[in-house]
């Protein structure tokens, strides 16, 4: 805490040539879950230097400036350049102070929260949770559970004294043990040691760009796979060449996956929790034989899943795949289900539990618990038993696709696989489009609209448009586009209805284009997709949606 503390009033500063914050909110949370836990997370190398003559231009930690306008680097004698431990420093920073800058491949701030039973339990997949800005309705079922003394956000850590009063607060929710026990909790946070290897001021300049770059050229730590095949190695199992044949038989998955994607599948083929303490002891549970052919089934399984979401849940490119952490339960479940021979009601059960998963965007956070709990309810649901707690609570009505406008989210992504399992057909012509190759682009022009209508990105606004139709389209206003794609059409209305039907532009919102009238637009074709989700949900969801408040 000494060293963000330090970053927070211009102590501690980055050195121009490294790079800019990288990581994305899956590893700010798993870092975070190593820190609570305690675990060991490297070191820092740290250089000290004049403000005023450093050895290198620096620069404050991102989101500094924003947080703390009075961040001052001149005010000290020295300042402190981080050479190696930027991202997990700028990490805890950023969920402590919030600042409001997106993260990686986001265009929205994400906010960290603490769910406080989980963390009690030690179960910290489940208690550490991020949720973007623009997820309002995510962020008002987190807050309730804040007001409740449920959670709490990160950004109470940030100083000992609004946690302890709000420990104090507390204090009649909570058994004096488990008072004792978030107290330990924070402490463990707070006082987190990173050894730092201090480089003396003399270091010369070319020295330090050479230990520098050593570190970011050597610093990979073992991963989970790398453990994994270490401990089968004495066993006879060659794990890496077998990742290496996965690799060469299917390349398009092998680039989309990690390794561990085919342990965790084999972890739930085993009746066991998919998480990280987990899967080294499931090896151990297996034979070398047992091992090589659960390997095979969790191939199999991934490979279903892949083939599943490409051909029936529309992610024409697997960028448009909404949680690629939802193969390993997705595949799991599919290479069940075909042992079983089931039939169609089966599989209309998977179909609402997968897209009800991206629509509830569950798998944001705690995906392993998730994992194993989401394959024994959709088995138990198959076998007779009611469908799962949260699928059976899921209200179309409460779901808002006006602000979704961040393309890596997974409602955004949902949403594009839905229209392009629609057809998505060419506006101009009604032919068929190349899918693979259309461009995700806007319907009212950007260029046009984005002064009067900020939300002009939102999804609700957007489709899939060929290249060169997208071209001819350009920046027309809708009602001058229309009489070309009209025109197209040989003047057959009916049949262009039916081409923009396929994008999901019903009857009042093709109205609403004749008219250029945005709003009235993006309201009827929300309505046209809530209908379609709520149809995929099955009866799980059949309430009306056009009465949505």
């Amino acid at each position: 805490m000494e060293i963000v503390e330090g970053a927070y009033h211009g102590k501690v500063v980055v050195p121009e040539f490294q790079r800019s914050f990288v990581w994305g909110r899956e590893d700010i949370e798993e870092f975070l879950a190593s820190v609570l836990q305690g675990y060991f997370v490297g070191t820092f190398l740290m250089l000290d230097t004049s403000p005023d003559s450093p050895l290198f231009p620096f620069r404050l930690v991102e989101g500094v400036e924003e947080a703390n306008n009075h961040a001052n680097p001149q005010k000290y004698s020295t300042v402190r350049l981080v050479l190696d431990g930027q991202q997990r420093i700028t990490s805890v920073f950023y969920v402590l102070y919030a600042p409001k800058i997106p993260l990686r491949n986001t265009k929205h701030p994400y906010r960290f929260y603490l769910r406080l039973e989980p963390a009690l339990k030690g179960d910290f997949d489940e208690a550490i949770v991020s949720i973007s800005d623009w997820d309002k309705r995510r962020l008002s079922e987190i807050q309730r559970a804040v007001r409740k003394g449920e959670a709490i956000p990160f950004t109470l850590l940030a100083d000992p004294r609004d946690f302890r009063r709000w420990l104090f607060r507390e204090q009649g929710r909570w058994k004096d043990e488990n008072q004792d026990q978030l107290d330990a909790l924070y402490s463990r946070f707070e006082q987190f040691m990173v050894p730092v290897v201090h480089l003396s001021p003399s270091t010369r300049k070319d020295n330090i760009v050479d230990i520098f770059e050593r570190i970011n050229r050597t610093g990979v730590s073992l991963s989970l796979f790398d453990l994994a095949v270490a401990r089968l190695y004495p066993e006879g199992i060659k794990l890496r060449e077998l990742w290496e044949q996965f690799e060469k038989e299917y390349p398009e998955i092998a680039g989309l996956i990690k390794p561990e994607f085919l342990l965790k599948v084999i972890a739930i083929f085993q009746g066991k929790e998919p998480r990280k303490g987990n899967l080294l002891d499931v090896l151990d549970e297996l034979t070398a034989e047992g091992f090589r052919e659960r390997w095979s089934e969790a191939v199999e399984a991934i490979v279903l899943a892949y083939q599943r979401v490409r051909t029936e849940y529309g992610a024409i490119k697997p960028e448009w795949i909404p949680y690629t952490t939802m193969l390993v339960p997705l595949g799991a479940l599919l290479w069940e289900l075909k042992q079983a021979k089931a039939g169609q009601a089966a599989y209309k059960k998977l179909d609402a539990w997968y897209w009800g998963n991206v629509f509830a965007q569950r798998y944001d956070s705690a995906v392993d618990s998730k994992t194993f709990q989401d394959f024994r309810d959709v088995m138990s649901w198959v076998e007779g038993d009611p469908p799962p707690h949260w699928l059976r609570g899921l209200d179309v009505r409460s779901l808002n696709f006006f602000d979704v406008d961040e393309p890596r989210s997974a409602v955004y992504r949902g949403l594009m696989c839905i229209i392009a399992r629609r057809g998505a057909r060419d506006f101009l012509t009604g032919q068929p489009a190349n899918l693979n190759e259309c461009q995700d682009d806007h319907i009212f022009p950007r260029a046009v609209y984005r002064k009067t209508y900020p939300e002009v990105d939102s999804i609700l606004n957007r489709t899939l448009i060929s290249r060169e139709t997208n071209n001819r389209k350009s920046n027309k206003r809708p009602s001058e586009f229309l009489r070309e794609c009209l025109k197209g059409h040989g003047n057959n209305l009916e049949e262009l209805r039916k081409t923009l039907e396929s994008h999901y532009i019903l009857e009042d919102a093709y109205e609403a284009l004749r008219r250029d009238d945005f709003e009235a637009f993006v309201k009827a074709r929300e309505q046209a997709l809530l209908n379609a989700v709520a149809m995929l949900l099955g009866q799980t969801a059949s309430m009306s949606v056009e009465d949505r408040g």
